[in-house]
C-alpha cells in the first residue's frame, strides 16, 4: 500500500503514478485530449505550502462530485434512507494516522463525536520519557529553558514530573516534519509529562514563546478527546496531535499520535467525512458512521507498518467495538506485493480473525501495481476480506461525466494467480487532509477506492441494525459483489464482480436468499493451495487438469450439499451437477488444450450455484492460462483498436542475461497510449514498468539491460487513454546472445553465448561508469539494519538494490529501506514491495562528499521472537555519463559467434576517472552491438562472476 505502494509500498498505496486528469486550472472543464496534471501551488518552503489555498476551493470540488459518490449509488441511497447513512457503525481506519484537527473529521452526521479514538501501533511517536527536577518556575529539558513550571505544579505539586522532546528529523519530509512551523527541519521540542487528578497529562510550548504558564494540559485522546500541534500565536497548527498514555510499572509511556503522511486522513475522509472543510452536503460514503483512528505505518522509515502493528490494530478494533456494541468495518490501504500468492503469514493472521469473528467486515486494497496480472498484493489477498481494485472516475476526467461508466484506473492491480480482486470503486477523490497537506486533495489510488468499499460496507451494516438484522461479513460481500455491474472489456481477474451499487446491494440482502458461504480453491501439484488456477507459460504437455477444492460453512450438517456449474469459456469443462455429502471436497476441471495455441491470455470461469440461483453464484473457479510468444522470438503486431481505458496485452518467454527491447507503438500520430512491463510473477519492471508516448512523437519503448533480465514470462500491456480511443501494437526484439561479465586475473571478460542457429558477428565495448558495491546484511526480528556509504564528490546518483529469499518475503508486511544523511535527513526511501526493490536517488551537491547511511527496517506479519532477517544490497555510484574510462581490449573487439558455443572478449582493467571508496569496484557499463544496430547493454561490476562463464 505500504499503502499499497506505488502500496503505495504500502508501501502506501497511493501511488499517484496516475497522472491525474483533473481542471485544476480554472471553474471550466479542460477539454485538452491529453492528460492535464494538477497544478498544485509551489512548495518552495514548509510555511508556504502549509498556507498553501486548497488545489480547488472544496466547494468547487463539490460541486464538480470530485467526491465521487454517484457510481455506486450512494446519493440515491441516502435520498431513500437519510438515517441509513453509517450512523451506529464503527469504521476503523489502520493506516498512518487520521489529523484529529480536520474539518469534516469532528462530527457525525448526528453531532456525534467523530472520532472515537486515536491510537498508535506504530511506534512512530514514542517519547522517551526521564525524570526532571525544576529550578524554582523554571526547567531545562535538552538543552531548552522554559519557565512557567508552576502550570505543571498546579496539576501535581509533588511530583514526579516526567520530560521527553519530539525531534522533527525523524519525522520524514517536508512539510509535515516542521512541526512547529518555523521554515527549519532539525527542532527539538520538550515535552512535560505529570499525573494530574485525572490522569496523565502532557505540557508543551506549543506557541513557542518559552513559557508554559499559558499552556494547557493534555490527557489520553481516549478520556477527553484533546487535539493539539506546535504553531506561532495567532495560527492554526499544521500537524494535528493526539496523547496516548499507558503505565508500565507506575511509570508513564507516552505516544504521540499524528498524520504526517496525510494518506490515512485522506482515506478517513473517503470513508465516512462529514460536512467536509464545512461544506454542507460534502461528505464521505457513510457520514453518519463513527472512526476509530488506528495509526500502523511510520512515515519515518518510509511510510511502512511496523512489526506486528496491523494484528495489534486489529485486537484493539475488535475490543472497542465489543465495549461499545457496534458493528465493526475496517479499513486497510496497506500491503505489498505477492511473491508467493496465498502463502503470507499476514492473510493467515487476518483469516484467523475474521473466522472467529463473522460479524466482522474488512475491506483492503488490492494495489497499484496494475494493470499487469498476478499484482494483488497481500493482505489484501486473504480470503476472508474484500479486496478493492479502483476506477478511474469520469468526473476527473476531461470530457462530459456523465457519458459511460467509469473505465477502470490503470494502475489498479489485477487478479491471475489470485481470483482477486472482488470488487472496484472509485479510485480517485477530493478528501481530506492535514492543514500541512492543502494543494493535495486529490489523491488516487486503490487506497482511495478501498475506504469507498468500507462506507458501502458501513450503510449496509447501518441499514441492518436499524431493521434488527443481523450483520454477516460474508453476507454483506455477497451482496456487493452478486449485484455489482461487471464493466466492459474486463475480465474477472481485471475486476473482480465490477462496480458495485449499495441499493442493489441492499435489495439483495432484504431478499433472505437461501445462500451458502463457500470457499474455493486451485490445487496446485504439490498439494499447495492457491486463490486461482494458473499457468504462466503455457500448458506441459498432458496438462489438461486442475483441481480445485471447496469448503463449506455447514461441513458438519448431514444434508449433501448439491450445485449446478456454468462455465464462460469453450475451453473449460466441468461436470453439470457436483454433490459435497459433508460440505467439503474437490471437484475437476478440464482444458481443450486445442483451443490453448495460439499465444495469448485466456480466462475462464467455471460458477457454482445452490438452488435458490436468485442468490448468485456461490464460488467462482477462476482459471488463467499465458501462452506466451517463444524466448529469442521477435514479436511484430500491427496496432489494433483500443476503446477508452482498454488494454491490449502480450506475453513472452525471456532468458535471464538475455537484453531484450519492446516498443508500444500507436497506430497515428494523435493517438496516446501508456505501455506498462511486469516480470515475470507479475512485478513491475524494477527499471520503471510505465511509459508514454505516440506514434506522432516517441513511442514508449522499454530497453532493458541483461542484468536486469529475469527467466520467465514478461507481460507488455498497452493501455488507452481513459478519455478517448487509441491503437497499439508492439515490437520486441530481444538479442542474439546472452552477456555475462567476469574478472579472470588481471582481464575483465565479457562473455557471450549465441542462442540462434546462425552465426552472429558482435562489436563490443567496455566503460567505467562508477562504482560498485554488495554487501549481506541481517538481523534479528525488528532490528534495523545500517550500512554507511561513503558518497565521493563526483557522484551525482546512486542505485541500492535489495533482496531477500524469495520463500522469506511472506513472513513479512512491509520493509523499509531509506537513504538518510548523516543528520537522519531522509535522501530518498523506496519501501520493498517484493521480495526485490530498487532505491534511485540523485545526490546533490550539498551532501557529495560525505557519509550516507542505508537503513533497513523489517516490519514482521507478527512480532514472534528471533525471527532472523537477511538480504543482499547491491550499491552502486554514478558519476558523468560524459567522463567514464574506455576498456582496453586484449584482443579483437569484434568476434562472430558461432551458435551455441559461449565465447569471451577480453580487455585490460584499468583505473576509473574517480577515486573509490572503501569496499567499491569499478562499474562497466558493457556493450555488444550487431551490425549498426544499437547496443545491448550489461551493466556489471568489475568482479569475479559467481559461476563459470566459459567451459
Amino acid at each position: 500500500m505500504s499503502s499499497r505502494s506505488p502500496l503505495p509500498s504500502l508501501s502506501l498505496r497511493t501511488g499517484l503514478a496516475l497522472a491525474l486528469l483533473v481542471a485544476a486550472c480554472g471553474p471550466s472543464v479542460q477539454t485538452s485530449p491529453t492528460p492535464v496534471a494538477p497544478a498544485l501551488p509551489p512548495a518552495t518552503t514548509p510555511r508556504a505550502r502549509a498556507d498553501a489555498t486548497h488545489l480547488q476551493p472544496p466547494t468547487t470540488a463539490y460541486e464538480r462530485n470530485w467526491m465521487p459518490l454517484a457510481p455506486t449509488g450512494v446519493p440515491a441511497w441516502l435520498q431513500t434512507h437519510p438515517e441509513w447513512d453509517g450512523r451506529g457503525v464503527l469504521i476503523a481506519i489502520l493506516d498512518s494516522g487520521i489529523d484529529p484537527n480536520t474539518d469534516g473529521l469532528k462530527t457525525t452526521s448526528t453531532g456525534a463525536p467523530k472520532l472515537v479514538d486515536l491510537r498508535d501501533f506504530s511506534g512512530e511517536g514514542r517519547i522517551a520519557l526521564t525524570r526532571i527536577t525544576p529550578q524554582g518556575d523554571a526547567v531545562s529539558v535538552a538543552g531548552h529553558s522554559l519557565t512557567g513550571f508552576g502550570r505543571l505544579l498546579g496539576l501535581n505539586a509533588t511530583g514526579p514530573w516526567y520530560a521527553g522532546v519530539l525531534r522533527e528529523i525523524p519525522l520524514g519530509e517536508v512539510p509535515a516534519s516542521d512541526v512547529n512551523w518555523n521554515n527549519v527541519v532539525g527542532d527539538t521540542l520538550p515535552i512535560l509529562v505529570t499525573r494530574a487528578t485525572d490522569g496523565w497529562v502532557l505540557l508543551a510550548d506549543l506557541d513557542g514563546d518559552g513559557s508554559l504558564s499559558n499552556e494547557r494540559p493534555i490527557h489520553d485522546y481516549l478520556v477527553a478527546r484533546e487535539s493539539f500541534g506546535w504553531a506561532p500565536a495567532g495560527r492554526a497548527p499544521s500537524l494535528g496531535f493526539a496523547a496516548n498514555f499507558t503505565e508500565q510499572g507506575g511509570e508513564p509511556a507516552l505516544d504521540l499520535y499524528f498524520d504526517n503522511s496525510a494518506h490515512g486522513t485522506h482515506v478517513a475522509g473517503i470513508a465516512a467525512g462529514n460536512e467536509m472543510y464545512g461544506v454542507a452536503g460534502f461528505d464521505g460514503v457513510a457520514p453518519g458512521a463513527e472512526l476509530l483512528g488506528l495509526k500502523i505505518a511510520n512515515d519515518a522509515q518510509g511510510g511502512i507498518s511496523t512489526t506486528g502493528s496491523m494484528m495489534a490494530a486489529l485486537d484493539y478494533a475488535l475490543r472497542v467495538a465489543a465495549e461499545r456494541r457496534r458493528p465493526l468495518v475496517l479499513n486497510m490501504s496497506f500491503g505489498v506485493g505477492n511473491e508467493e500468492e496465498g502463502r503470507a503469514r499476514i492473510d493467515h493472521l487476518f483469516d484467523s480473525v475474521l473466522a472467529a469473528h463473522p460479524d466482522i467486515i474488512f475491506t483492503i486494497s488490492a494495489g497499484n501495481d496494475g494493470p499487469g496480472h498476478s499484482t494483488v498484493g497481500f493482505p489484501g489477498s486473504a480470503s476472508r476480506v474484500i479486496s478493492v481494485g479502483a476506477t478511474f472516475p469520469r468526473a476527473f476526467l476531461m470530457r462530459d461525466p456523465g457519458v459511460g461508466p467509469d473505465p477502470i484506473a490503470y494502475f489498479s492491480s489485477r487478479g491471475g494467480e489470485l481470483a482477486r480482486p472482488d470488487i472496484v470503486t472509485p479510485g480517485v477523490a477530493y478528501s481530506t487532509v492535514p492543514r500541512w497537506n492543502q494543494g493535495d486533495e486529490v489523491k488516487g489510488g486503490t487506497s482511495m477506492a478501498s475506504p469507498h468499499a468500507a462506507g458501502l460496507a458501513a450503510l449496509l451494516a447501518s441499514a441492518l441494525v436499524q431493521t434488527g438484522k443481523p450483520v454477516v461479513a460474508a453476507r454483506v460481500r455477497q451482496a456487493l459483489v452478486t449485484t455489482a455491474q461487471p464493466l466492459d472489456g474486463l475480465s474477472i481477474i481485471d475486476q473482480g464482480a465490477g462496480l458495485p451499487n449499495v441499493g442493489r446491494a441492499w435489495s439483495w440482502l432484504a431478499g433472505n436468499y437461501n445462500w451458502s458461504a463457500l470457499t474455493a480453491f486451485a490445487i496446485g501439484r504439490s498439494g499447495e493451495r492457491t486463490g486461482a488456477a494458473f499457468r504462466g507459460a503455457g500448458l506441459a504437455p498432458g496438462d489438461t487438469l486442475q483441481r480445485f477444492g471447496i469448503e463449506w460453512a455447514g461441513s458438519g450438517a448431514a444434508s449433501p450439499l448439491d450445485l449446478t456449474t456454468r462455465t464462460d469459456a469453450r475451453w473449460l469443462h466441468v461436470a453439470p451437477r457436483v454433490r459435497f455429502p459433508r460440505g467439503t471436497g474437490e471437484m475437476l476441471v478440464s482444458y481443450d488444450a486445442t483451443a490453448l495455441k495460439v499465444p495469448g491470455t485466456y480466462i475462464g470461469t467455471v460458477t457454482l450455484w445452490g438452488a435458490d440461483t436468485m442468490a448468485g453464484p456461490v464460488a467462482r473457479l477462476v482459471n488463467t492460462i499465458v501462452v506466451p510468444s517463444p524466448s529469442g522470438a521477435d514479436v511484430d503486431v500491427i496496432p489494433v483498436a483500443l476503446g477508452p481505458g482498454l488494454e491490449r496485452r502480450w506475453s513472452f518467454g525471456a532468458e535471464a542475461g538475455r537484453p531484450f527491447a519492446v516498443m508500444v507503438a500507436s497506430g497515428a500520430s494523435k493517438d496516446v497510449i501508456r505501455a506498462y512491463l511486469h516480470e515475470p510473477g507479475g512485478q513491475p519492471y524494477r527499471g520503471g514498468h510505465k511509459e508514454e508516448g505516440s506514434s506522432g512523437s516517441a513511442a514508449p519503448m522499454f530497453r532493458v539491460d541483461a542484468r536486469d533480465v529475469s527467466t520467465g514470462t514478461y507481460e507488455v500491456i498497452a493501455v488507452a487513454p481513459p478519455i478517448s480511443s487509441s491503437t497499439a501494437g508492439v515490437h520486441l526484439t530481444q538479442a542474439p546472445f546472452t552477456m555475462i561479465a567476469d574478472l579472470r586475473g588481471d582481464a575483465a571478460i565479457l562473455a557471450l553465448r549465441n542462442l540462434t542457429g546462425a552465426p552472429v558477428t558482435v562489436t563490443t565495448s567496455g566503460t567505467i561508469i562508477g562504482g560498485a558495491r554488495e554487501e549481506t546484511l541481517s538481523g534479528v526480528g525488528a532490528d534495523t539494519g545500517r550500512l554507511a556509504i561513503d558518497l565521493p564528490k563526483w557522484v551525482k546518483r546512486v542505485e541500492i538494490d535489495i533482496e531477500m529469499p524469495r520463500g522469506d518475503w511472506s513472513r513479512f508486511t512491509d520493509f523499509g529501506v531509506t537513504l538518510e544523511d548523516a543528520e537522519g535527513r531522509q535522501i530518498e526511501k523506496a519501501p520493498l514491495n517484493y521480495a526485490f526493490g530498487r532505491l534511485s536517488a540523485g545526490i546533490s551537491r550539498q551532501i557529495r562528499g560525505a557519509t550516507a547511511n542505508l537503513r533497513l527496517y523489517p516490519g514482521w506479519a507478527s512480532a514472534t521472537p528471533g525471527q532472523r532477517w537477511t538480504v543482499t544490497a547491491r550499491i552502486r555510484l554514478y558519476g558523468d555519463d560524459t567522463v567514464g574510462v574506455a576498456l582496453a581490449p586484449a584482443g579483437a573487439v569484434t568476434i562472430t559467434l558461432a551458435p551455441g558455443t559461449p565465447e569471451g572478449v577480453r580487455y585490460a582493467t584499468a583505473a576509473g576517472p574517480w577515486a573509490l571508496p572503501t569496499g567499491f569496484v569499478a562499474l562497466v557499463r558493457w556493450s555488444a552491438a550487431v551490425g549498426g544496430t544499437e547496443p545491448w547493454t550489461l551493466e556489471a561490476p568489475l568482479a569475479r562472476a559467481p559461476t563459470p562463464l566459459m567451459r
